[in-house]
């Protein structure tokens, strides 16, 4: 026979573990629930914020009519219920567009990449040794900082100072089996034609800073900067292509340049945020948390932003 307090210890210790296993039930099951909750319009937060980043809108945390409207537009294309109530199928679909996005955009990288591109990336590798043996910066485009450093070490050597990156200049560098090398005229990039030196400075410039953290303010004090929010980024973007001296906020940004888009730059701008397009291709700082990334596979919703270019381009 089992003593009457040993059998109130043991009964003690089972209420206890049953207890602390029902905690640890709340918190295994609990904690999916409410993430489960559907959002629905009047809804504020980190999911609302989340929500609106995927669906490419202006991440602002708040469900109102635009986010109800491009949530119904999401559901009416994916053939979900169009009732603009964010639940389980929704985000199910939501998660799959989004990797669907991913694929498309790793797919289209592969195929720039390994399409047509291999003079070019020759012409590019060989423009960044010749850089680095004349000491400036390998930035890979034979611009006019190139053309003048290429005819100050002619001159030195005592070769024709033509700016041309021949077999004599590749020689006097101390390089061998280099292609022959010169600017291309009318600000236009050898490899590339038709596409000028300035957007593929903009291009160089976005890429050095694609995968930097957001930080509000963030490039607004000093081009040169850990963190970037969304006018700072375009500001180094544009300062990289020459056609900025100092940087700009979103509402500055809407009357910069010229109105209108451009041939190869665009930029979106109002009040509390802006974006650029640059070859078609969306630069924004919305979307990093997809694809860790400025650069996005997909253009998002441009009403109520203003449009300009920088002049030229």
């Amino acid at each position: 026979m089992i003593p009457a307090a040993a059998s109130h210890r043991s009964a003690r210790r089972g209420h206890g573990l049953a207890l602390l296993l029902a905690v640890l039930a709340a918190f295994a099951v609990g904690s999916p629930a409410v993430q489960a909750k559907p959002l629905e319009k009047g809804d504020r937060g980190d999911r609302v914020e989340k929500l609106q980043q995927m669906l490419g809108l202006r991440a602002d945390g708040v469900f109102g009519p635009g986010t109800l409207r491009a949530v119904k537009r999401f559901q009416r294309r994916h053939r979900i219920t169009a009732d603009g109530i964010v639940g389980a199928g929704t985000w199910r679909m939501l998660r799959r567009a989004r990797d669907a996005r991913r694929s498309r955009s790793r797919a289209r990288a592969r195929a720039s990449a390994g399409a047509g591109q291999g003079v070019s990336r020759s012409r590019s590798r060989a423009t960044r040794i010749l850089q680095r043996r004349l000491g400036i910066t390998a930035d890979g485009v034979f611009g006019p900082g190139t053309e003048r450093a290429v005819k100050r070490f002619q001159r030195r050597r005592g070769l024709t100072a033509d700016g041309v990156v021949g077999p004599g200049t590749w020689q006097a560098l101390g390089v061998r089996g280099r292609p022959v090398l010169k600017r291309s005229r009318r600000g236009r990039a050898a490899g590339r034609p038709g596409v000028p030196v300035a957007v593929l400075r903009a291009i160089a410039a976005a890429n050095r800073i694609a995968r930097y953290p957001y930080r509000y303010g963030g490039g607004h004090r000093s081009f040169t900067d850990s963190a970037y929010d969304c006018s700072g980024s375009v500001s180094y973007v544009l300062r990289g292509a020459g056609r900025l001296r100092a940087p700009l906020d979103s509402s500055a940004l809407m009357s910069y340049g010229s109105p209108g888009p451009g041939r190869y730059i665009t930029i979106y701008a109002n009040p509390g945020h802006t974006f650029m397009v640059i070859r078609g291709r969306r630069y924004d700082t919305t979307g990093r948390w997809q694809t860790g990334s400025r650069w996005q596979p997909e253009m998002r919703p441009t009403g109520g932003y203003v449009v300009r270019h920088p002049p030229g381009l």
